[in-house]
Parts: structure tokens; C-alpha cells; sequence
């Protein structure tokens, strides 16, 4: 079967046979993603950090392939399956790789609370897709638990692939299925493997964390992750009873993504500056629902006119030109001008010697009372409300708790790195609230906070 080859900066050549080229790359739909950037505003605190949501599919393609692959070698795998059979669970994974971030709205996470769930739900039960759930058995339970760009994911494939996956012999409910972290065909009774490529792009060791975390780290130059993507992506086995899991023969590896993972989420996301550019972002989207017609966001904006971070900047630059007097307009002059306000802390060992209190039910106070303390704080400092912000890292899948639940196979057992031992206290690696406040006020900020904690505790 013809292929085409796509060098990735990553992953080296990509390579997909021409059936996935013509009916998914090659789509209005899918080269959208090429416009919507994997970490939304962090280029402005790490200016390599343009890389998009094209290129990560791209990526997760090619491992999910690489992964099965593999899998298809080890002697549990085949030995119940044809070779056909095999063909036909790959295929369909290949199709969910490429297609799991393609309901990703404008600036990504930033975007997916302008999303509306409950009428993208509806519009999936008009397609018959809480249908087939129910025909097989797993109830509403994959869409209730749906992130919203998953389920816009879903839509967007049943609406615009549908045709293309069924001439490559791909069930596009069974695409959304693998998309949610489920396999039709397995809830069915299937065979095993078909659970298997459904964990191999959705579980604790799935191959978008795996690429995401290898690229944020290259593309953002960061270089705090050093670990052999080729020897943990060999390292993957799967069994029957077991499901998927990583064998101990690259333990050394494990270890190193387990701390990778955690730098990268340290170091990129959670770096003050990346958190505070992110928030500005989506207070300048929120901003934007005040002084225009339609909500900056919608499902038919997607689908329809395909809109992508570019379009929703240049709305964000005429919203700002009409109402030059509007907190939109000077939140966007600061966003272009990248001119950041100060943290009263930049890291955890900063926030423990700073802050007299209990660290954890203080963190607590300021993130559950943030808009009050914000408005009090404000008015305390003499400055504008928009001037004082408290906010925590905006980016979901890089909290770092799931990996103590990373299986490993051992002496016909799976166990996780928790379990093992592999993964203890990590209590510098928890999330912390920033306080950003003007230049030259972050000392009066501090101490005014923790006198009004303890005044209330």
C-alpha cells in the first residue's frame, strides 16, 4: 500500500499509508489543529513553544502504531488472534490516534469552558453514539465522564470522517470509543487486544502523555527530561488478565519519565510566568463575552468555521481597537506587550519560607476565596482589580498524581509503581496558588494575605 513519510522533529519520519492521508490528514477538519498550539500562551515565557495540536497527533500516531506493533510480536499477544483480526483492532486505533485532539476549541484547555457540554451530549445522542454504548453495555458513563474537547472530538468525527473511516473498514463509534478510553468491540465480549489498543491511547501509560511530555520538553528547549523514548515505548507488554502495562526490563527508563514528567509539569506548565500568561489568556477570552455579540467560542464556530488560536487573536486585537477604554483592551495591550506583573512567590521553597501558616490550608483559602481576596487585595494595594491575580497551573493533564498508578509486570503480576515502591512522597511536586501582584508591592501583598488567614483561622 502506497505511504507517505513526514519528518517529525520528534519522532523522526512519520510514516501513514495514503487511505489515512486522503480521508483524515488532508481534511479541512483535521489541518485546523495546525492553528491550535499545545500549550496555548507559554511561548511567551518559552518562545519554542509553537509546536500545535497537528503535529502532536502526528505523534501519537505514530507511537500508538509503533506500540502495537510491537505488541504484535510477543507470543500472549497473537496466539489467539489472526493476523487479520490484529489488522483490523491497529487500524482502528491508528484512526483514534490521529483523531483523539481534534475537537480541541481556540487556545485548547483555555477554550473548553466556552464549550456547552450538555448540547454536545445531545448532539452525539442524535448520531447514535450513547447508543452504541448502551448496545454494548458501558451505559452513559464514557460521555459523562468526557472532557469537552473530547466529546467535540467525537462529534467532529462522526460528522466529518464517518464516510472516510468506514471505506478504510473502521466503525467511527468504535474511533470515539478508543478516543473516550473504551473498545466497543471488547465491551462486547471481543477479543482482549481490543481493550488493550484502547489503553494504549487511553491509561495511566498512554501514548499521548508519552509524547506530549518528550515534545513540550524538546520544543520548549527546557531540557529537564532525559529519558529513551525508543526503550520505553519497547518496553510496553500486554496479557489477557493484566491488560497493558510496561515490563521491568526498562526500569531505569520508567524511572526517568517518572521524573521527567514531573519536571516538565514543574518547570513548563506550572512555571509562574507560563501560569500567569495562560490565565491572562483566558481572562482576556472571558473579557471578550463582554463587549461582543456572540460568545467568543462555539461548537458550530469548530465545526463550521474551523476556527483556530489565530482567529480568535485577530477577534481579541478588533474587540481591543473598538473599545480602547474596556479592561479588555488594556489586558490585550499587556498580553502583546508581554508586560507581566510580579509573584509574591515563584516556587514552593519560596511559598514555605514566605508564608507563615499552614501551607496547604492556606493554598486552599486563597484558590477557594480568589475573587474576593482579589477584589480586597486590590483595593489594600490602591490599584485596579485587574491588577491582583491568584491563580494555580491552568493545564489538567500534567497534575502529576496519576503516575503513582503506572502498571508494571513482574513475575506474572502487574502491580503499580506505587505498589512497587517506585514512587514515593512527592510533596514538592504538588501544585502551589500564585499571587501576582505591580512591581514593588509583592512584600505588602504577602504579609497582608497571612494576617488576613490567620485572622480568619
Amino acid at each position: 500500500m502506497p505511504a507517505t513519510k513526514i519528518k517529525d522533529p520528534v519522532h523522526g519520519y512519520v510514516e501513514l499509508d495514503q487511505p489515512l492521508v486522503d480521508e483524515i490528514l488532508d481534511t479541512r477538519a483535521f489541518q485546523r489543529l495546525r492553528g491550535v498550539r499545545q500549550l496555548s500562551a507559554t511561548n511567551l515565557v518559552y518562545p519554542g513553544a509553537n509546536h500545535t495540536r497537528f503535529e502532536h497527533s502526528l505523534g501519537v500516531y505514530h507511537l500508538a502504531r509503533t506500540v502495537f506493533e510491537n505488541l504484535r510480536e510477543q507470543s500472549y499477544f497473537y496466539r489467539d488472534a489472526t493476523a487479520a483480526e490484529l489488522d483490523d483492532i491497529q487500524r482502528t486505533l491508528e484512526c483514534a490516534a490521529l483523531l483523539h485532539d481534534v475537537g480541541h476549541p481556540p487556545f485548547s484547555h483555555l477554550g473548553e469552558r466556552f464549550l456547552d457540554t450538555e448540547d454536545l451530549r445531545a448532539r452525539l445522542d442524535d448520531r447514535g453514539l450513547q447508543a452504541a454504548f448502551h448496545e454494548a453495555g458501558v451505559g452513559d458513563a464514557p460521555l459523562r465522564g468526557a472532557s469537552p474537547h473530547e466529546l467535540l472530538g467525537c462529534l467532529i468525527t462522526l460528522r466529518e470522517f464517518s464516510d472516510g473511516l468506514e471505506s478504510m473498514g473502521v466503525d467511527p463509534f468504535d474511533v470515539c470509543a478508543h478516543v473516550l478510553g473504551y473498545s466497543l468491540e471488547y465491551e462486547r465480549g471481543g477479543r482482549w487486544q481490543h481493550g488493550v489498543a484502547a489503553q494504549i491511547l487511553h491509561s495511566p501509560i498512554d501514548v499521548d502523555r508519552l509524547d506530549y511530555i518528550t515534545r513540550d520538553n524538546q520544543m520548549t528547549g527546557a531540557d529537564v527530561l532525559s529519558f529513551d523514548t525508543a526503550r520505553m515505548v519497547d518496553a510496553y507488554t500486554a496479557h489477557p488478565e493484566e491488560g497493558l502495562a510496561l515490563s521491568d526490563k526498562a526500569l531505569s527508563t520508567i524511572g526517568n519519565y517518572l521524573e521527567g514528567r514531573i519536571a516538565v509539569y514543574m518547570w513548563v506548565t506550572q512555571h509562574h510566568k507560563s501560569v500567569y500568561a495562560n490565565v491572562l489568556l483566558g481572562e482576556l477570552l472571558e473579557e471578550l463575552t463582554g463587549v461582543v455579540d456572540d460568545p467568543p467560542i462555539t461548537v458550530d464556530g469548530v465545526l463550521d468555521g474551523h476556527v483556530d488560536d489565530n482567529t480568535l487573536m485577530e477577534r481579541l486585537r478588533v474587540a481591543a481597537r473598538d473599545n480602547p477604554d474596556s479592561t479588555l483592551a488594556a489586558l490585550y495591550d499587556r498580553f502583546r506587550s508581554r508586560r507581566f506583573p510580579e509573584t509574591c512567590w515563584k516556587h514552593r521553597i519560596a511559598y514555605a519560607d514566605r508564608v507563615d501558616a499552614d501551607l496547604d490550608a492556606f493554598g486552599s483559602w486563597l484558590v477557594e476565596n480568589d475573587a474576593a481576596l482579589e477584589a480586597d487585595l486590590a483595593g489594600e494595594l490602591g490599584v485596579p482589580e485587574h491588577e491582583v491575580w491568584i491563580e494555580r497551573s491552568y493545564v489538567p493533564e500534567y497534575e502529576p498524581q496519576a503516575l503513582e498508578d503506572i502498571p508494571i509486570a513482574y513475575g506474572g503480576t502487574t502491580r503499580s509503581v506505587g505498589d512497587w515502591g517506585l514512587y514515593g512522597d512527592r510533596a514538592f511536586d504538588s501544585p502551589i496558588p500564585f499571587v501576582f501582584v505591580p512591581h514593588g508591592t509583592e512584600k505588602n501583598a504577602t504579609s497582608t494575605l497571612v494576617e488576613w488567614f490567620h485572622d480568619e483561622h
